[in-house]
């Protein structure tokens, strides 16, 4: 995986960016554990402005529009989008999302039904009683059992819509801004300000070249760079902040006039924090090390389980937090078990799960590719 250089593009995937999933992903776990029964303490409102959870799915979103675009614009345009293309794309996607989902989500449902005899269990099960299905199909914002998951039906959803927005800004960069203006105006449900961060994420890719080039120190905004920077992680931790120091009535009203949701500050703010990112070599070796580069790798097992690890901590809260003096060493403690029980489930859920479904997945795909012309001899 080669790194990029000032006048040249990596040619498949930026390792640095693998480890801003990671940190992310990292961020998540710790805002959950922390917001679980902290979450209307002072402590934790400044403390999720560090580790943002919340908003670090802005950042998924974001840098997953700046990856999936990637091959269709960096080094070239050369790939052709048609049915074929698209039907390999749909199939390598979902089963690259799904199949681990799937495997998290059964643990899940186990767990949540450990006290059930193995009888009731596969009745209901097979009855669809509580719902599993509609939770499985990642649809219709059903989300129990993996309270997350709604995370991945947007991921899910609009990634599918991702080779016809390729199209659109291929066709016509202008049209690609209207759309991105008409998605922010009709509304700030989950799948239009989904697809609102997706596109920041695509012209990212698209002006790839220009951001990881420019000499930031000739720009005439450079001398406020650090108030900009601020500006930039107050937007990121702007829902934060309005739980500290509410909007007020007035401005939550025009706010919703114009269906501007928080979400779409966030993910502009995301978008700068990445460009600023492509444009720093320095930040970029920093992130290209060892364990934030496997952190990254893990990333999207990280945010499966830590679920599974945060639940099960707090269901047994007292009974864990007994042994130790004071509850602040027990939080402390119990924190970094949950960190550490997460890393090490991930990673092995990683390697027998993970993986194997992007293989399948690629596998799959593969199958259904267009056969090779073949050149017919000249009569």
């Amino acid at each position: 995986m080669s790194q990029p250089l000032p006048n040249s593009l990596p040619a498949q995937r930026i390792d640095y960016l693998d480890s801003v999933r990671g940190l992310a992903a990292f961020a998540v776990v710790i805002y959950h554990f922390t917001g679980w029964r902290w979450n209307e303490t002072l402590e934790f409102k400044l403390g999720a402005m560090v580790f943002n959870g919340s908003d670090a799915v802005s950042l998924f979103f974001v840098l997953s529009g700046l990856v999936l675009s990637w091959k269709y614009f960096q080094p070239n345009e050369s790939i052709v989008i048609d049915a074929a293309h698209y039907r390999q794309y749909v199939i390598n996607r979902v089963v690259r999302l799904y199949v681990p989902f799937l495997a998290a989500l059964a643990v899940y449902y186990l767990y949540g039904h450990r006290h059930d005899a193995l009888g009731q269990l596969v009745s209901d099960f097979s009855l669809n009683t509580h719902h599993w299905l509609e939770e499985a199909l990642l649809i219709r914002g059903k989300h129990d059992m993996y309270t997350p998951a709604w995370t991945l039906e947007v991921e899910m959803a609009a990634s599918l819509f991702m080779p016809f927005l390729v199209l659109l800004l291929r066709q016509s960069r202008q049209l690609f801004l209207l759309l991105l203006a008409v998605c922010a105006v009709l509304g700030s449900g989950m799948i239009f300000w989904g697809i609102i961060h997706f596109c920041l994420g695509m012209l990212l890719t698209y002006y790839f070249r220009q951001l990881a080039t420019a000499d930031a120190r000739r720009a005439a905004w450079y001398r406020y760079r650090y108030v900009l920077y601020l500006v930039v992680l107050a937007m990121f931790s702007s829902r934060h902040i309005t739980r500290i120091y509410p909007l007020g009535e007035g401005v939550n009203y025009i706010l919703g006039l114009l269906r501007i949701d928080l979400f779409h500050l966030t993910g502009v703010a995301a978008a700068f924090m990445l460009a600023y990112i492509i444009n720093s070599p320095r930040l970029q070796r920093w992130l290209a090390t060892g364990p934030l580069l496997f952190l990254g790798r893990i990333s999207y097992s990280v945010y499966l389980l830590h679920w599974f690890v945060v639940v099960y901590i707090m269901d047994h809260w007292d009974k864990l937090a007994a042994p130790f003096t004071t509850s602040a060493v027990a939080f402390w403690v119990l924190l970094g078990a949950a960190v550490a029980a997460t890393l090490v489930l991930a990673t092995i859920f990683n390697i027998l799960v993970e993986r194997p479904s992007i293989r399948l997945g690629k596998r799959l795909s593969t199958r259904f590719a267009p056969a090779p012309a073949v050149p017919q001899p000249v009569a």
